[in-house]
């Protein structure tokens, strides 16, 4: 990732990162106090990890390890993706996932110009749910979203993940169950919000999904604010608008169905 803007809060500083050609960022805060509790992501906080779309799986691995960097050996998870998995270093889940299958692998030509010999893909912000009726509902009603496709893992206790991006993406097949799908959806150049539910914990009156500041602040998106808040005034959602004079832009404050916050800023070509 590159450094694309920083801007200076009374609090702290706030770099914006994103990758080569490609729109969505990822914001980093660094507070000016020092904080002395490490970060530490709990099955039951509201976020879980960020992952990145790439050509090359055991290519990035390698790299990664040249770099003195931990990371877990690849391998193929079920019909679910080929994975590997690393942390930040204050210990953020971060995922990668090949675009294809381990079994569809295709070579890809090496970019000697970017550090993991390719330009990773922002693919996906992974945040948890109680209800995934009301989550979908929500994202779909309010930020404009689409269930494009749905996974069921028997691990564990079980849980099931949901794949929403851009209503404007068409992929291969309408069941949010088929397989083709999924790889299809790592090979796009774009960022989508995947929720997890444990199975049965919309049953469970002593499951609370809780929110870590320190794991995930905030989600933003841009679109037309107007759209928006007459939105969140029909489902009854309570917001707060603001002026960012810093940045020079409105904002709109609100929060998901599970307590995650999200800031909505005016879109801009």
């Amino acid at each position: 990732m590159k450094l694309k803007k920083t801007f200076e809060h009374v609090k702290g500083t706030l770099s914006i990162l994103n990758f080569e050609n490609q729109d969505y960022c990822l914001e980093l805060f660094q507070e000016k106090e020092e904080n002395s509790i490490n970060y530490l992501q709990k099955p039951d906080d509201n976020y879980w990890k960020h992952s990145l779309f790439i050509d090359d799986i055991e290519r990035v691995n390698t790299k990664m390890k040249e770099y003195n960097i931990p990371i877990g050996e690849p391998y193929q998870f079920g019909d679910i993706g080929y994975l590997s998995h690393t942390k930040d270093i204050e210990d953020h889940q971060i995922e990668f996932i090949q675009k294809t299958f381990k079994q569809n692998t295709v070579p890809s030509t090496q970019k000697k110009d970017y550090p993991l010999l390719e330009n990773p893909v922002l693919g996906l912000l992974t945040i948890r749910t109680k209800d995934p009726i009301k989550s979908i509902q929500f994202y779909e009603d309010i930020c404009g979203m689409k269930l494009h496709a749905r996974m069921y893992v028997k691990r564990s206790n079980g849980f099931t993940l949901y794949f929403l991006g851009s209503p404007e993406l068409t992929p291969p097949s309408l069941d949010i169950d088929a397989l083709e799908n999924r790889e299809w959806m790592y090979q796009q150049n774009h960022l989508f919000i995947e929720i997890q539910h444990y199975w049965g914990s919309e049953y469970d009156d002593n499951f609370i999904l809780n929110h870590n500041h320190q794991g995930c602040q905030l989600v933003k998106f841009e679109g037309n604010l107007l759209i928006l808040k007459n939105k969140l005034l029909k489902k009854n959602i309570p917001f707060l608008e603001k002026e960012n004079q810093q940045e020079s832009k409105n904002e709109i404050h609100f929060s998901s169905v599970d307590n995650l916050k999200i800031l909505a800023t005016e879109y801009k070509n």
